[in-house]
This record gives structure tokens, sequence and C-alpha cells, in this order.
């Protein structure tokens, strides 16, 4: 009897350990079907509330709103105004404990917690060539740029990126924002090169050194003169090879970046921020911003934003409304057929006015959002927001969706496209 019961038990055993192997091997293959929802979601430049059951319940509210993902700034530059939840204890730096740079306050595990609690992935917006904390005096670690006036280099107030230690400040910075519980991590806009930047000597010395070039400002600009100012009339064919090679440099930091959070958390989400004109004019943002969206691609990055902020357009294009129009249908196609595959595209929407912090009308962006090809929409977020425009955000992902929100009782919008965003540009 001893015998028989000791097999019985085995068999047992063996049928729950398959049984269990079996559900396993189900709950992966739905799991696998499952597809990722596209980000929803709006991002902060700073946080107001005085305490944190004030941001909760704003958390809660933009939950309910059908966002799913909320951005904050974690760094801290002069001009950027402070988030109220907690005390600074520096005038500058990050929001999460590093020994790589000053520490305003220890708030990201804070913000992701309270988010996770409200049911929202929580981004991490983080800066790169900015993150001068402590250096701001040390020319040797910022970037050269050639002066067309008096043709001479000037050093700038970002950092150079070819300097190594540049780059260990940065891998570590990111590294250590990765220990926190996030769930991704945007780079700021601030990972670019101007078309006259960067002219540094070791940057200078390792182009030699790859390409066996010299980098030469009179090799590279054709330069007029125009109301007694000296301006780039146009680019030589060894400017380009030049700016293509710091294109890719700046995508080898990005590598690096996200290597360095994939190695804390593999999980997280890492994308980039890139200008509206490397999607209208991908000539001009590779030159003035040394940015390509189509070798980013080539990167495989999580996600990729496109800032396709309407009213900047219009202001920096001195163009018509029905010509903003064009510009935005134009610039999302390429940007959205470019990602169509990957679903990686992210349309970024500018909520409020850079300017006079005017909050963007609900029509207004509704017209922008029907610019947009509404065949591979992926991604969205809103730029930047504030509480007690929840409602708005509903109805504006509603229609970025293609539903009728009559469906949750909200006031119906026309889907006709727009005659104008804008009733004239701005001057």
């Amino acid at each position: 009897m001893r015998k028989s019961a000791i097999i019985l038990l085995a068999l047992l055993f063996c049928f729950e350990s398959a049984a269990r192997n079996l559900v396993n091997e189900i709950d992966r293959a739905e799991e696998s079907k499952i597809q990722p929802q596209p980000i929803r979601a709006v991002q902060v430049n700073t946080l107001e509330f005085d305490n944190l059951n004030q941001l909760s319940n704003w958390l809660k509210n933009l939950k309910s709103a059908g966002v799913n993902t909320i951005i904050v700034r974690v760094f801290q530059n002069p001009g950027d105004g402070f988030h109220k939840i907690c005390v600074p204890e520096a005038p500058g730096g990050v929001y999460f404990q590093t020994t790589s740079a000053p520490v305003v306050c220890d708030l990201v595990g804070i913000l992701s917690q309270e988010s996770h609690k409200a049911g929202l992935k929580f981004y991490a917006w983080m800066n790169t060539r900015s993150a001068d904390y402590g250096w701001e005096a040390r020319t040797d670690l910022h970037s050269w740029a050639y002066a067309l006036q008096s043709r001479r280099y000037e050093p700038q107030n970002r950092l150079c990126v070819f300097h190594p230690e540049v780059q260990e400040r940065l891998i570590n910075l990111y590294s250590d924002l990765a220990k926190n519980s996030i769930d991704g991590v945007l780079v700021q806009d601030d990972l670019m090169l101007k078309h006259n930047e960067d002219f540094h000597p070791l940057a200078s010395h390792l182009y030699l050194k790859e390409r066996q070039k010299v980098a030469c400002p009179d090799l590279f600009f054709k330069v007029i003169e125009s109301s007694g100012k000296k301006i780039v009339k146009d680019y030589t064919a060894e400017f380009w090879e030049w700016n293509d090679w710091k294109i890719n440099k700046l995508l080898d930091l990005a590598d690096e970046l996200r290597k360095a959070v994939k190695k804390k958390k593999p999980g997280v989400k890492f994308g980039l921020n890139f200008y509206y004109e490397t999607a209208l004019k991908p000539e001009k943002g590779k030159a003035w911003f040394s940015q390509d969206l189509k070798k980013a691609s080539e990167r495989n990055y999580d996600f990729y934003a496109l800032m396709l902020y309407h009213r900047q357009m219009s202001e920096e294009l001195r163009i018509t409304a029905e010509d903003l129009n064009s510009a935005i249908e134009l610039a999302s196609r390429n940007f959205l057929d470019m990602f169509s595959s990957s679903g990686s595209a992210v349309i970024k929407l500018m909520s409020k006015d850079f300017h006079n912090a005017e909050i963007i009308p609900e029509d207004e962006l509704t017209s922008v959002i029907k610019c947009v090809p509404s065949s591979n929409r992926a991604g969205l977020i809103f730029f930047s927001t504030q509480p007690g425009q929840e409602l708005e955000l509903k109805n504006l992902i509603f229609i970025w969706e293609g539903k009728n929100n009559d469906q949750t009782n909200q006031r119906a919008f026309s889907e006709s496209r727009p005659s104008s965003i804008l009733q004239s540009p701005k001057p």
C-alpha cells in the first residue's frame, strides 16, 4: 500500500506540474496577442501642486480622460520653474538620487508611485547637453561654435558630446534614473548640434581620425553678406559629410544612454524628441539640428516623438493659415509613414502657448488633429498640460482615435477637415 501511495502521489505531482506549465503557456500565448496600447500622454513642464493629494486627484482625472501616461521633467535648469511639491535643495540639477549631478530633490520615485496608483505609466523627461551642473565655467567641456561675424570659435552653453567626461556623466545620470520605478524615458531636444557647432578640438581631432578630413568652416559654408551681416547661403559637399558624421555621433550617444537605462530596467521604453523640420524639410533638420529621422529609425528606439507645435510652426515659417494646414499634413504624413510598421511614431501637440502661456482652445487643437492623416496615427502627447483640461483631453483623444465622443455623452465634433487652423499667421 505504501508503495502504491507513493506512486500515486508522484503521478499527481507530475499531472499538477504539467497542468501548471500548460496554463503558463496559454497565458504567454494570450499576452503575445495583446497589442501594446499606443501612448496617450500629457507632458508636464512644472508640477504646480501643493501636496500629493492634489497630484493624486489630478492623475486619477487624467486616467478617466483616456490618458495612459504622464511625462514629467526630471531636470532643473535656469529658467525652469521648480516642482512645487518638494522643497528644492539645489538651484539646478535633477529630481532623482545620483552622485553625478546636484539633486534638487528626490521626486521621481514618488511621482512614479503616484502615477502607478492611478493606473498611469510614468515617463521621465531627461536632458543631455544642458546638464552642465557645476560645469558652467568649464569651457573645455562645452561645445565650440564658429561665429561667422568674427570668424572665431566660441564656447557655447551646452556640453560637448565628444568629451569623455561629458559622456561618462550622462551615462551615469541615465543609469541612476533607471534605478527608479519608471516606465519610460523621453530624451530632451537638446541632443542636437547646430550647423556651426561642434568645432571643439576633441571633436575636430576625432573627425580627422575617423574620416581623414579636416573640420574647417571655410570648407563647409558658403557665406554672403546681407544687410551688413554675414549669413550662410549654402553648404558644401564637405559640410554634408561632416554633418552626417555629427548625426551618427549623436545617435551613438543616444545608444549608450539607452543601453545604460535598459541594463537597469530592460522593459523601460526609450525615445527621442525630434524637431518638426526633420519631417517637413529633412535637409534643414539635418543641417540646423543634426537630426535625421531615417538614420534614427535604423537605431530601433522604442518611440520617436515629433514636436509638431503648430503655433511655433506658424511663427517660424511665416506662412498663411492654409499653408500651415498643408505643412502639418505633410510633416505628419512623412513622419507616420516612416514608422507605420513599428507603431513607434508619436505626435506631440502644443496645448499651451509658449509665449503667453495661453491654454490653446479645444477647437484649435481639433483642427490640428484633423490635418494629421488618420490611417497611421499612433502615439499622442499633449505639451504642456495643466489641471482643468481633462474634458478637453478626453474629447481630443476621441477625435485622434476616430471615435464619436457621443458615446460618452460628450459633445460631438465635426469630422470635416478644417479650412484653417489659425485665422492669420503670426508676424
